[in-house]
């Protein structure tokens, strides 16, 4: 029965790798991925373990691992021959006594277990066993190869045009989206009622016709008209002024009328569809109307799509982004921890998407369309259906005035209420939720990352700055304090200089303790949160190579467990099969903890600011906030912004140990679990000399101790 539900389970394990062989991913495509020469990971494997990564049957040159391996497998071989005379000589004897080969508990499996144990402890010609090797083969073949496959397939999506996240699409992109889809729809509810007038010899009017193309379309049919919609020709010297040379923006111009042609076509026969569909409802109450909403929606985003993919080839060649698919490739999965910026910005949509969507013109029917009526049946029905879509959009997302969520939208700034609508909780909510980092103005996604990053840039040029103005101003004043005119003006009335230079020194210690927690502010947000996601991936780097480490030294003992009573082994061994997985999945689940890690940021970033307005509404609904309330407000935003950067990004390290936690392992003991701590307090131990501003002297009671110095 047990063996029947193994077989069960192996025929179930092979039907869910079909979908993977169907992908054209099978060992041969996953050992090629790992053998790539420039892979960091297999050099650090072979700058540790020598040429056995490569050849592991064959003698290569020796080295200090190979050499104590082969010298443990001895030992450990010596000792295992031994416990398998003593529980073969014991079971034999039993048997006799018992009277039967096989005691309770053992079959035919418990001797060629025993055998397979055995063997493997034995050293090859490298002086490693063949546990090892299949340790060793597990992580630099399956474990090395799969995470190559995951990275090279991210490299070659953002290389295409996609983003880490869905972002959302401009309101002016949907509001031409659903005007091509009006005006089409227009087109195809006038055709029909005029055909069916024509049957009964009552029409005499030309039918809607849709003319143009290359990126400018008219729909009419001389007479009336349905709408338009085109791509207008680019002004001269606009680019040309804000670059300060020459642009060649025919590029983007001709991806801006690929693209409306693309919705054109894509909308043209959703309307045709949904009209057919109408009618078949109407009269036949058959068939089902289709959401054009998500149609609308859908063809905005691939125009986007398409415009933003030609606007950031205008300066492909000298961004990060142009090097990441070749670094990567070359460099492997491991190098994918340095490149969190790059992926975090890849092909993000800026203001520019939104200028550049297409200009329309709704219907003007006043001429001959026939009696209108089916195209107000039609058009009715849509509306209604827009208003009750299921469709999602990213969040994010800037609701328009004709999107179908625009009638159930509200104010966010109807939580604030009470004298003057909280004037001090709208300024607390606007400067804590101001979307720095972003560049799309249609966009209120937010990476908490980037935009403290920003925060701490601009902390740092303020304190910078001024610093620089105190300086300036003292070293001004001390000039003036000594010049001649100065000597002069301190005889007759006062010397301003003198005035000045003592005002500046008695502000000294505020000034310099402000300056200090500004300085240790700025470097914590500007140096050390942009380092977190490159600091936690280094801890999953270091575990992963402590585990194959592992893996390589427990090898041997992994088959010794398999030496023994029969009914014992699963107990014994089961942790060996299930590291054995560790060291095949590990790579891979720690490039999905980076990406799950990345667009996490992005979803909480953004949930965020979406709903920080509301909490402080609701925590000071019967009160009055002031200065040092929204200081405090502000300070409660950045914590969470930065703590929780700092936490989703642990998914790096600690995102495989879950999962082998799942399959009944223990997680790996993280050697380098404090890093991000300690990285943390260097910083923070610069915050502290903030205590020690120059300037303030001790002074000391010149009575007793027991005097507390008021007079």
């Amino acid at each position: 029965m047990k063996l029947l539900t193994k077989i069960q389970a192996a025929a179930l394990l092979c039907a869910a790798s079909c979908p993977a062989l169907a992908d054209g991913v099978d060992y041969q495509t996953i050992s090629d991925a790992a053998s790539k020469t420039g892979d960091l990971s297999r050099q650090a494997l072979v700058m540790i373990f020598g040429d056995v990564v490569i050849s592991p049957f064959q003698p290569g040159q020796a080295t200090l691992i190979g050499s104590l391996f082969a010298l443990l497998n001895g030992v450990l071989c010596t000792v295992a021959l031994v416990w398998f005379l003593i529980v073969t000589l014991k079971t034999l004897f039993k048997g006799g006594q018992d009277g039967k080969v096989f005691s309770a508990g053992r079959s035919m499996l418990h001797p060629v277990m025993s055998f397979a144990g055995f063997i493997t402890l034995i050293p090859t010609a490298s002086g490693w066993s063949l546990s090892q090797l299949v340790m060793l083969w597990a992580a630099s073949t399956m474990g090395i190869g799969s995470a190559n496959l995951l990275t090279d397939k991210a490299a070659d999506m953002i290389s295409s045009g996609m983003s880490l996240v869905v972002q959302p699409t401009a309101p002016s992109t949907r509001s031409a989206a659903r005007a091509v889809f009006e005006m089409n729809l227009c087109k195809y509810a006038t055709n029909r009622e005029l055909s069916s007038l024509y049957q009964d010899g009552q029409a005499r009017t030309a039918l809607m016709e849709t003319k143009g193309g290359n990126g400018d379309y008219t729909t009419g049919n001389g007479s009336a008209l349905c709408g338009s919609a085109r791509i207008p020709e680019p002004s001269t010297g606009v680019l040309d002024s804000l670059f300060g040379s020459a642009v060649n923006t025919a590029s983007v111009t001709t991806a801006q009328r690929g693209a409306l042609d693309t919705m054109q076509s894509t909308l043209d026969a959703a309307a045709q569809a949904y009209v057919d569909a109408y009618l078949s409802k109407r009269d036949q109450d058959t068939g089902t109307l289709s959401d054009p909403e998500t149609t609308i929606q859908n063809a905005a985003a691939a125009y986007e799509t398409t415009v933003n993919n030609a606007l950031n080839q205008l300066n492909y060649q000298d961004s990060l982004q142009s090097q990441l698919t070749s670094q990567l490739k070359t460099y492997g999965w491991i190098s994918l921890g340095a490149w969190y910026n790059t992926f975090a910005t890849a092909n993000s949509k800026t203001s520019e998407v939104a200028n550049a969507a297409p200009v329309t013109s709704g219907a003007s029917l006043h001429g001959e369309t026939g009696t209108g009526d089916l195209y107000h049946q039609v058009l009715a029905a849509y509306r209604s259906q827009v208003q009750n879509s299921t469709y999602t959009a990213p969040l994010g997302t800037q609701t328009a005035k004709d999107d179908g969520a625009a009638a159930n939208a509200t104010d966010p700034d109807a939580v604030f209420t009470g004298i003057f609508k909280s004037p001090m909780q709208q300024l607390t909510n606007f400067i804590a939720t101001r979307e720095f980092g972003t560049d799309a103005d249609f966009s209120h996604q937010v990476n908490p990352l980037i935009k403290m990053q920003t925060i701490g840039d601009y902390t740092l040029l303020g304190a910078e700055s001024a610093l620089t103005i105190y300086n300036l101003a003292y070293a001004t004043a001390s000039a003036a304090d000594n010049s001649v005119l100065g000597k002069i003006s301190g005889l007759i009335f006062v010397n301003s200089g003198a005035v000045v230079k003592d005002a500046l020194t008695a502000l000294s210690p505020p000034f310099y303790f402000v300056l200090l927690l500004l300085f240790a502010l700025g470097f914590s947000l500007a140096v050390f949160l942009p380092a977190v996601p490159f600091l936690y991936w280094m801890v999953g780097v270091f575990n992963w190579i402590v585990s194959v480490m592992v893996g390589c030294a427990a090898g041997p003992m992994w088959s010794a467990t398999h030496l023994g009573a029969e009914e014992d082994k699963g107990s014994r061994s089961a942790y060996g099969y299930i590291f054995l997985i560790d060291m095949m999945l590990r790579p891979s689940l720690m490039v999905l903890g980076f990406f799950f890690a990345s667009v996490a940021v992005m979803a909480g970033g953004t949930l965020l600011n979406l709903m920080f307005g509301t909490a402080i509404a609701n925590a000071n609904a019967d009160s009055i906030i002031g200065l040092f309330k929204l200081v405090g407000w502000l300070c409660i935003y950045a914590r969470i912004a930065t703590f929780g950067v700092t936490r989703v990004f642990g998914l790096q390290a600690t995102l495989a140990d879950y999962v082998i936690t799942f399959l009944g392992g223990a997680g790996m003991a993280g050697i380098m679990g404090g890093l991000v701590d300690d990285v943390k307090g260097m910083f923070a131990a610069a915050g502290g000399g903030a205590r020690r501003a120059p300037g303030l002297q001790k002074v000391q009671n010149s009575g007793s101790n027991k005097e507390d110095g008021i007079k």
